[in-house]
């Protein structure tokens, strides 16, 4: 009766029911060229006459430069403007150089942007990559086959190989995983940082170390280059997925470069020849997408738990 009721309110009586709000028009999106030409503009007029790039060392530097090298190149002839390719010493190297305006970009993990922005919100991400599909990847910790180590609860007093302390899956996530079961990974294991994801990935596989945290990409990558490891090496537990490494630029830098830097990485992808040709040596990406910081709040979600562990910078 109530919907009879109702119908007769707004068939017969010319009820009306409420208008949907009114949407924005969409902002006008600026003809690539124009683009182009107008962030070449705004470098010069900010004196930057060389992008100073900055690259996190989470593997060794000669395969960083050979992944990511035709990459940044393919935007310095679209932007128009040198390219400065820049590797950190460490994960907290990159991070103080973004903060502190030593770099103009930065490829640079999860974690470390997050930290840096809480530091310098003048930090501006602007892009992120796809791999294998996916907006996020694997965070893992592996064991060799003779260790013995079946799950979780198997790492009380073995030795644990973590990558670094603003690592997002070398640290951040599995530390959270192994909290989540009940592991102190400070005090309940006997942890090392070893610096990239290759010098724990060959530790473990070396014997070196019970067990360790890595990514997806470099355990496949390990076990490519090594056959041995594809029959040694397995996971024994796999942590939250992590969003992708962010494409961040200092404070003060030109955001229309911004901008344009980031529709050059869109025109890289898989689905043509030339984008093949780029991300051969990365094997897993498959192109770069616009991001602005809300799609790394979950690694906020994740360091208040480690926190909450009493664990910022242990151990």
């Amino acid at each position: 009766m109530r919907r009879s009721l109702l119908l007769v309110c707004v068939f017969a009586l010319g009820c009306k029911a409420p208008e949907a709000p009114e949407l924005p028009d969409p902002a006008p999106v600026v003809p690539s060229e124009d683009l182009f030409s107008r962030a070449a503009e705004a470098l010069k007029e900010a004196n930057i006459d060389r992008i100073k790039w900055g690259l996190t060392p989470y593997l060794d530097v000669e395969t960083l430069v050979e992944n990511y090298g035709p990459i940044l190149s393919y935007v310095e002839a679209r932007v128009g403007v040198p390219v400065e390719l820049l590797v950190g010493d460490d994960y907290a190297d990159l991070e103080t150089r973004l903060v502190q305006g030593q770099v103009d970009a930065a490829i640079i993990s999860p974690y470390s942007y997050v930290r840096a922005k809480a530091s310098e919100p003048g930090i501006e991400v602007f892009a992120s990559h796809i791999a294998q599909g996916s907006e996020r990847y694997g965070a893992y910790i592996i064991t060799h086959e003779e260790s013995g180590i079946e799950s979780i609860s198997d790492l009380v007093n073995r030795t644990f190989a973590f990558v670094d302390r603003r690592s997002t899956s070398g640290w951040l996530f599995p530390a959270a995983r192994m909290l989540e079961e009940g592991i102190h990974p400070a005090r309940d294991v006997h942890p090392r940082f070893l610096g990239s994801h290759t010098e724990v990935f060959q530790a473990v596989l070396d014997r070196r170390f019970d067990a360790g945290a890595t990514y997806e990409g470099a355990l496949g990558e390990g076990r490519m280059r090594d056959p041995d490891a594809a029959v040694m090496l397995r996971v024994v537990a796999k942590a939250h997925r992590v969003p992708h490494e962010a494409y961040a630029v200092r404070d003060g830098f030109p955001p229309v470069a911004s901008e344009a830097m980031g529709r050059a990485l869109s025109e890289i992808s898989t689905a043509t020849a030339q984008g093949r040709r780029l991300l051969a040596p990365l094997l897993r990406l498959n192109g770069f997408m616009p991001v602005d910081d809300s799609h790394y709040d979950v690694i906020r979600e994740v360091e208040a738990e480690v926190r909450a562990a009493g664990l910022e910078f242990a151990p």
